[in-house]
């Protein structure tokens, strides 16, 4: 069926120059990201991103969950932790039963970059690399480390000990449940540390019940359906899923948006802010308007062999732009200029809007994006804001 809304086959216009810029995976949500070169696809967005999370128990009497997300939103300071990408290592005892610290990581790495932290021995996709040590179990883990890489520690996040720990919890996602795993006490420890060593809340909070859980590999969160064209629904009817995402599994933002933002920021003599600020999975540059992204469909990068891509819905932003990814110190800025010229939401007034939420076509796993592959422009339409007033938490 047509829908009126959709412009078919969109591609010139002088937009035939749009490439991916950038790649960007957040291992656990709200923590800092890494960049990449490329990325595979998986049956829940981009490979690797956002498949743990931080937790707080739930103080409020009527919710039915034991815990609830804790983000950037909450605490600024946790934009100050690196998140490695998952790497297979060789079971040595670098990786103990119920976790590993940095004492026993003699592969360590240093890095100066934050973003692109303790990623030494990761593949050029950001997914998982090999080291040999003779014939031993392989393990994949993360590496948890402060801003300037001084302490760390790493995390068992192999799928079948995933399966085996012993403690899982209902986490509140936003207005979801989601059953996650707690991945142990000495990953809570050192991120309640570093927490705790950054305290910016004016009362006193120690964060000793703060936790890191794991989404289950067995599990994945259905996307809203209602925002889901047809052909993104698979054989049986099912609308994709996500990982522990806010609530679709890719954003996709561009550099001319940014730009001008930035403009509008300069022409107020205030300082441009990074794209990190929007913590987009994928960057693409070269679109012949600042937020023309708002108005495409469905996208192709990488050929025509490459994944189709299909954007159903733009994305709210709220304090957590206003964080410095790098420091952990927030400001008014970008929502105050954004409500200038990007307060477009018909449910709420204040909903402000930076970069486009992507679903991907079924067939798309274990496909390949990589930085500088060409963008193709397959339909644009009309753009499509929240149906309901988003929730500021």
């Amino acid at each position: 069926n047509h829908d009126p809304n959709v412009k078919e086959q969109g591609t010139s216009e002088g937009e035939g120059g749009i490439t991916v810029s950038s790649i960007h995976i957040h291992p656990v949500k709200s923590l800092r990201p890494v960049s990449v070169q490329s990325n595979k696809l998986s049956h829940l967005g981009m490979e690797g991103d956002r498949t743990l999370m931080i937790v707080r128990p739930c103080l409020s009497a009527s919710s039915s969950t034991q815990y609830r997300f804790f983000t950037q939103r909450q605490c600024p300071a946790l934009a100050t932790i690196n998140a490695s990408l998952p790497t297979i290592v060789a079971q040595t005892s670098m990786v103990d039963d119920d976790n590993a610290d940095d004492n026993n990581n003699a592969n360590d790495t240093s890095d100066a970059n934050a973003n692109d932290n303790a990623n030494a021995n990761a593949t050029t996709s950001g997914t998982t690399t090999r080291t040999s040590s003779g014939k031993t179990k392989d393990r994949t883990i993360i590496q948890l480390s402060d801003s300037k890489n001084e302490h760390k520690i790493l995390v068992d996040v192999t799928p079948q000990t995933l399966l085996n720990y012993p403690v899982r919890y209902q986490a509140g996602l936003w207005d979801e449940t989601v059953q996650v795993v707690d991945v142990g006490d000495k990953a809570a420890s050192f991120v309640q540390s570093i927490l705790q060593s950054q305290n910016q809340n004016g009362d006193y909070d120690d964060f000793d019940d703060v936790r890191v859980v794991a989404q289950l590999p067995t599990d994945g969160r259905r996307v809203d359906g209602r925002y889901c064209p047809a052909s993104a629904v698979d054989l049986l009817g099912r609308v994709p899923r996500t990982s522990l995402t806010d609530g679709f599994p890719i954003l996709i933002a561009s550099e001319e948006s940014l730009r001008e933002l930035n403009r509008r920021l300069s022409a107020k003599g205030k300082d441009a802010l990074p794209m990190s600020r929007f913590r987009p999975n994928i960057v693409v540059k070269g679109c012949d308007k600042a937020f023309g992204e708002d108005e495409w469909k469905a996208i192709q990068i990488g050929g025509a062999n490459g994944p189709i891509l299909h954007v159903v819905k733009g994305c709210p932003r709220c304090k957590q732009s206003c964080t410095d990814q790098v420091t952990g110190e927030r400001s008014e800025e970008p929502l105050e200029t954004l409500k200038e010229f990007r307060a477009l939401g018909s449910q709420n007034p204040d909903d402000v809007y930076f970069g486009q939420n992507v679903i991907a076509q079924p067939g798309g796993k274990g496909k390949e994006i990589y930085v500088g592959d060409e963008v193709r422009i397959l339909t644009r339409g009309v753009p499509v804001w929240d149906m309901d007033t988003v929730q500021a938490e």
